[in-house]
């Protein structure tokens, strides 16, 4: 009986052995190798460098690389093109995606009249001036067109009346004279009208603007120009448009009333005889 019974136990242990490989080979065959995940790639603009903030973009500076999919951001840029004529409105670091909201355009400046410091070249400053029809060639100055100022000074001067007082003096009178000159020259303008207009409501579209005024740009010295003839109540300004291909610098004499006389050859009345009683 001992011996069959240690038969038996040698027997369950085999049959236990042979279960357990028998499942290990199943659940071994069953779960085979883990499935490979597979990563979608797209292609981003990046940084090669850092580009500080208000710095134009150069093309050089940015450059593509395969981005997974699922971490890219919706505004991200691809194209090196979409980087030509902007600015970049926040620092950009090398390495960062470039995402269209970090990007300002300077075309768009000037048609949506916003950041307007984006379209001022280096060593020039925006002045703006008043302006009316007549002061804007009926309207025909646009932004990007060229103009000369033009600046009429009136001055007060004494002039003999032919009185002699009692004295023996000559009587005088104050008289205003003026002279017309060509002062600033081949001014570019940068937006006729105001900057940060607010855009249509809903309800409708929103009538245009007044075109009343002119943003020029021009050296620090002929802003202060502008200013004082701007300020000075003796000072009357107005633009003559130059045409799209003409930058040239002319050399011109002030105009006065002696000017007018003695150019055109114009002869002084003689005073109307005195009629007596």
């Amino acid at each position: 009986m001992l011996r069959r019974g240690r038969l038996l136990i040698f027997l369950g242990l085999i049959l236990a052995v042979m279960t357990a490989g028998v499942a290990y080979y199943i659940l071994q065959q069953g779960a085979g190798p883990a499935p490979e995940v597979e990563i979608r790639m797209k292609p981003v603009l990046i940084a090669l460098q850092s580009i500080e903030e208000r710095a134009d973009i150069p093309v050089e500076a940015v450059g593509t690389k395969e981005w997974p999919e699922d971490s890219v951001p919706a505004n991200a840029l691809s194209n090196p093109a979409d980087v030509v004529g902007k600015a970049a409105i926040v620092p950009i670091l090398e390495g960062q995606i470039i995402r269209s909201d970090m990007l300002i355009d300077k075309e768009r400046v000037l048609e949506e009249g916003s950041f307007a410091a984006f379209a001022i070249p280096e060593g020039k400053v925006a002045f703006a001036v008043p302006i009316d029809n007549i002061h804007s060639v009926a309207g025909a100055i646009q932004a990007g067109d060229f103009v000369d100022v033009l600046v009429t000074i009136t001055f007060e001067a004494q002039k003999p009346t032919g009185v002699v007082t009692e004295e023996g003096e000559q009587e005088v009178q104050s008289v205003q004279v003026l002279a017309t000159q060509l002062t600033l020259q081949d001014v570019e303008v940068l937006r006729v009208g105001a900057w940060n207009v607010p855009p249509p409501t809903e309800e409708g579209e929103a009538p245009p603007p007044p075109q009343d005024f002119l943003t020029l740009l021009v050296g620090q010295q002929d802003a202060l120009v502008l200013k004082y003839a701007r300020d000075d109540p003796n000072y009357n300004v107005d633009f003559a448009l130059r045409g799209v291909e003409d930058h040239t610098i002319v050399s011109t004499e002030s105009v006065t009333l002696q000017y007018i006389l003695t150019r055109f050859n114009v002869t002084t009345p003689a005073p109307p005889p005195t009629i007596g009683p």
